[in-house]
């Protein structure tokens, strides 16, 4: 994995305006505190499991099917890629490597099938360099992916597309200049921003797009750092998608506009919003620090609004976060709100956050670095559920609902002890979503198991007790049908703790 870029120090002119550091994702560090006992999950199969507990807020009311995907940080939680459900509980888990920040966990189609992906790699603050790591229904690995193969790929963006390529993008600090601008150079240190296509089964790059030499600095609302060593990223890229003609949105959080690239020449075709905007922004139609920018089936742009980049706004000018749909004609050269979707209780997320519209029409907002929630609103902008992460510094870079159905290859794991005269069981099967019911199986040996007691499926984990003092136990996971889907290894009874 490449590590942080070294300092580069220049001879330019002092820079007299501070560092401003919010508008940029604040990332867990590799050394992260232990898991809060009262803020982390625990379960007696899986000790190694201690994701962060989930509270729902609002309770779901016809909101669309599917399970929530995020990947919980910071705030002392075991880091990593989870699946939810309504009720806040656990689906699955998968920790982050030692060492490892995980982003942006979410499920895509390749090659006609759902898969889960998420980045791994190393977060610096704003930027990684890392991979997506690719996964299986059956949670097992099948793909890593970056351009070349050199773990270099930011965090922000991997939407795979229906040619089995994905878009995404590369930070690098290089040499470039910022004349023109108060306290810049023509030898200044910048931060590129690469916008590419990479096929996922070569890694082959089949496409890049420089931002950095497209668009001027002149156009951020970034100030120059204080520090020549630090890199200027006056654009900071953090979300690409294709337009409904093939040609690329990319969307650019320092100046506040999303480009429409033109992707045979390479040219900008308009921008919207920001100091250059090609389109006349309607009333309420203007945004800041956004991400997350999509063309929706009905022609309209989604972002997530992030409004300021700094929280202090919510109380003094009561500038809030929201969801928003804009409205382009693309003649007339006017942008206008075609709907937004606000928390009930205002918030102000100054970095992350997102939108996806889902099947029944409804919008599933991920709400970024501050609110530690996740919201579903009907097509017309009511709350239909919300959740939160147990302590308010935890955040995921964004939240998803999909239909999901996962089931491990690996057995479940089961945990036994001596309950009374009695046995008592502990089991869970991490990803699986169609257990139904648990079948326990006891006896002397694993030779002479035998049908104990059947255990509808209570969540992550399932535990139940039965008058047998059964020397050896496992158990059978079981669909709706009946069927065996799986069985637990073997499991001596533990004496009583």
């Amino acid at each position: 994995m490449p590590s942080s870029p070294a300092p580069v120090r220049t001879a330019r002119r002092s820079r007299r305006v501070p560092v401003l550091t919010v508008g940029l994702v604040a990332l867990a560090s590799a050394a992260v505190a232990a898991p809060s006992a009262s803020a982390a999950q625990s379960f007696v199969s899986r000790p190694d499991l201690k994701p962060t507990k989930i509270s729902v807020t609002t309770k779901a009311q016809d909101t669309a099917p599917g399970l929530i995907f995020t990947a919980p940080k910071n705030g002392g939680v075991q880091r990593g890629s989870m699946i939810f459900d309504d009720a806040g509980s656990l689906v699955w888990f998968r920790a982050a490597a030692k060492g490892k920040s995980v982003i942006d966990t979410r499920r895509a189609i390749l090659d006609g099938k759902p898969v889960i992906t998420f980045w791994e790699g190393n977060g610096l603050r704003g930027y990684g360099y890392g991979e997506t790591v690719i996964l299986d229904t059956a949670y097992n690995e099948i793909a890593r992916v970056s351009p070349d193969g050199k773990k270099q790929m930011d965090f922000h963006e991997f939407t795979v597309t229906p040619r089995n390529t994905a878009l995404l993008i590369s930070y690098k600090p290089v040499r470039g200049s910022t004349a023109g601008m108060k306290g810049g150079s023509r030898n200044d240190l910048i931060m590129r921003n690469l916008i590419q296509e990479v096929d996922i089964k070569t890694n082959k790059v089949l496409w890049e797009w420089d931002a950095t030499k497209a668009v001027s600095p002149k156009e951020s609302y970034l100030p120059l750092p204080a520090r020549p060593e630090v890199a200027y990223d006056f654009i900071h890229a953090n979300s690409v998608t294709e337009d409904t003609d093939g040609n690329i949105l990319v969307s650019s959080r320092h100046t506040h506009t999303i480009y429409k690239v033109n992707k045979k020449t390479k040219k900008i075709t308009w921008k919207l919003g920001g100091k250059k905007s090609t389109f006349k922004m309607g009333k309420g139609a203007r945004f800041a620090w956004q991400h997350d920018a999509q063309r929706r089936e009905d022609g309209t742009i989604s972002l997530f609004d992030n409004a300021s980049a700094d929280l202090a706004d919510l109380k003094k000018r009561g500038i809030e976060s929201r969801g928003l749909k804009l409205k382009l004609d693309e003649k007339k050269k006017t942008a206008s709100v075609a709907r937004e979707y606000e928390n009930p209780k205002p918030q102000l997320n100054n970095t992350q956050g997102n939108m996806q519209g889902l099947t029944n029409g409804n919008e599933f907002v991920g709400w970024g670095g501050v609110g530690n929630n996740v919201s579903e609103f009907s097509a017309g902008g009511k709350q239909l559920f919300e959740a939160k992460y147990e302590k308010r510094l935890t955040e995921s870079y964004r939240a998803y609902r999909y239909e999901w159905s996962g089931q491990p290859t690996s057995p479940p794991k089961a945990v036994a002890r001596k309950g009374g005269a009695g046995t008592q069981v502990w089991v869970s099967w991490n990803g699986a979503t169609t257990v139904a019911t648990w079948r326990v199986l006891g006896g002397a040996s694993a030779e002479t198991l035998q049908p104990r007691q059947d255990i509808g499926r209570q969540g992550f984990e399932t535990t139940g007790s039965y008058a047998a003092a059964d020397q050896v136990v496992a158990v059978q996971a079981l669909d709706a049908s009946g069927a065996v889907l799986s069985q637990s290894k073997p499991v001596p009874v533990a004496a009583t703790r």
